[in-house]
């Protein structure tokens, strides 16, 4: 993927977390994603009181995408302006059943990382 596409997806997921509903935290998470037609949808974190009810923007940002009728995605990113911030246990597993051999960007304000699935979970519940 070139740079040039990288940066836009992470302006993208950086925009979509200004949108976040997150008053528990205090830590607005916004993701981006880009599917192997080259369709980009964006999600953000959206937190309750309940943080079991809470949903990731990892996990809004595939919905979105799959309840649209995406299949194949390209490239995921997730974006904190405070810190660089890495997808939480459920979001790997759920992040795991859409993007086997996705590349997934952890960005923040002027530094990003990137990773294939099995090096964020190694070992999942689908593989066994």
């Amino acid at each position: 993927m070139d740079q040039i596409m990288v940066e836009k997806l992470i302006e993208k997921a950086k925009q979509a977390s200004e949108r976040a509903y997150c008053p528990n935290s205090e830590r607005p998470i916004g993701a981006c994603l880009l599917t192997n037609s080259g369709m980009i949808f964006t999600g953000c974190n959206i937190e309750i009181s309940s943080f079991a009810g809470s949903l990731g923007a990892i996990e809004v940002v595939i919905s979105k995408a799959i309840s649209e009728g995406a299949n194949g995605i390209r490239m995921l990113v997730n974006y904190c302006e405070s810190e660089l911030y890495f997808p939480t246990g459920s979001e790997r597993e759920f992040m795991k059943e859409f993007v086997d051999k996705t590349t997934i960007v952890c960005a923040t304000k002027g530094h990003y990382e990137q990773f294939q699935m099995r090096e964020l979970l190694p070992f999942s519940v689908k593989d066994a």
